[in-house]
């Protein structure tokens, strides 16, 4: 399948970083399933079948659960899967979604800042969210990815080679502009 970001490309516009999502984003949903199983499961399992015995139908019901589990793994890679973000040398880009696609993008020219936001466990695994903020209210979020310090810190290097291409007058410009005493 093509790439949105590669097909969205501008005349003279190249892709200088596509930042990658860590694979600790599956970890809280990992976990939130692994306590749902094993407290339908393994927990109640004892007082179900005793209690009412249901034993037949708690088999069938573990069977259910384990079913949604899997398909709800499933959609989880299929949506991580369908994240692109990336930086240009024109703007930023981040897009969501296979079939219903969002995407949020910020010129470069209006980047005002980058800033790192991390926990604990980001630190020690190495990821967090990667925050552009743009004039006004407008701001890009890359959630989870890889490296978050390296990213920041190549997104400012672009985002300043942007900056300077744009915004550096020619010299011809600068010598007619001083005042000379």
């Amino acid at each position: 399948m093509e790439s949105y970001v590669r097909n969205t490309l501008q005349i003279n516009e190249n892709v200088l970083m596509e930042p990658k999502l860590h694979w600790a984003i599956y970890l809280d949903t990992y976990f939130q399933l692994s306590l749902l199983y094993l407290i339908c499961c393994e927990f109640l399992h004892p007082f179900i079948v005793h209690t009412f015995h249901f034993g037949d139908f708690f088999h069938t019901s573990q069977m259910y659960i384990g079913v949604a589990i899997l398909l709800r793994i499933i959609y989880l890679i299929i949506r991580y899967s369908s994240i692109e973000m990336a930086v240009t040398n024109y703007r930023v880009v981040y897009k969501i979604g296979l079939i219903n696609i969002y995407t949020e993008e910020l010129s470069n020219e209006k980047l005002e800042s980058v800033s790192v936001r991390q926990t604990i466990m980001g630190r020690l695994l190495n990821y967090g969210d990667i925050i552009f903020s743009g004039t006004g209210t407008s701001r890009l979020v890359f959630k989870k990815v890889y490296a978050p310090w390296w990213i920041k810190s190549k997104a400012e290097d672009i985002i300043r080679e942007s900056y300077m291409r744009t915004h550096t007058p020619s010299f011809s410009t600068a010598l007619h502009s001083r005042d000379y005493y």
